[in-house]
């Protein structure tokens, strides 16, 4: 019979198991771009653009000029950059249709913000990575004392009741509560993160917030489908039940 104890070690690697997938899937979504194009039909992002770059308050109205494949390069951009890869985001121009540069894409509050999310971005990928290794560390023992995973029910009716309490907190909050909350948090308070449409040309081609519900969600399902490749991939490798009793050798007992 398994002792309480014998079964951390599982649950431990269930639970390490979440920032790995969300990590994996943070680095999928981000080498496609978050998907950015689907997004900008969707949101419809080419007529926000349309309605509130000629509204620009610091002379940047000729952005209405550039063009769908144009803010598709400018959000790359920004990713590669929050990536802590690409051109320094300061340097980041726009263009027209014709390549004619029309001026910088971001003001100074800006590149700070961004700079903030790039420290945010690093931390959190340092974070998932040591977790991955703790995670790489506990299949190593419990593979080595043939200890169980958690059955598949647990880990299922767990990771769905810690989706539904996050949707709930949402829905209770407000998801633009939420948003806002959790930014006061995380950055400075003498760090500027809201921008209007009006005053800023990152959030006219991201048309935020709207775009970051869209990432995160597509984010949680991204990180939940790696999550379950991931646990049947470890069923498959690791002892999933009960190690049977040692084996003895016995011998007959003659009389006389």
């Amino acid at each position: 019979m398994l002792s309480k104890g014998s079964r951390i070690p599982g649950w431990l690697l269930a639970a390490c198991l979440l920032p790995a997938a969300l990590l994996l899937a943070w680095l999928l979504l981000a080498r496609l771009n978050f998907l950015y194009p689907v997004w900008y039909h969707v949101l419809a992002i080419e007529e926000h653009i349309a309605l509130y770059a000629p509204q620009n308050r610091h002379g940047k109205t000729d952005f209405v000029e550039t063009t769908p494949a144009e803010h598709r390069r400018l959000f790359a951009a920004i990713v590669q950059a929050i990536q802590g890869r690409g051109e320094p985001l300061a340097d980041i121009v726009y263009r027209d249709a014709a390549g004619r540069e029309l001026g910088r894409f971001l003001q100074a509050d800006e590149v700070g913000h961004l700079e903030d999310v790039r420290r945010l971005v690093a931390l959190l990928t340092k974070s998932g990575t040591l977790l991955a290794l703790a995670g790489g560390l506990l299949a190593l023992l419990i593979w080595w004392r043939q200890l169980p995973l958690p059955p598949p029910g647990r880990v299922g009716l767990a990771l769905l009741g810690l989706l539904l309490a996050s949707g709930a907190l949402l829905a209770l909050a407000g998801p633009q509560q939420v948003f806002d909350r959790l930014h006061e948090w995380v950055f400075p308070p003498e760090h500027p993160w809201f921008f209007y449409y009006q005053d800023s040309l990152m959030t006219t081609t991201l048309k935020a917030p709207q775009i970051f519900a869209a990432i995160a969600g597509l984010w949680t399902l991204a990180g939940v489908v790696f999550y379950l490749l991931i646990y049947a991939a470890l069923r498959r490798l690791l002892p999933a039940g009960v190690p049977g009793p040692p084996k003895t050798n016995r011998k007959r007992s003659s009389l006389g």
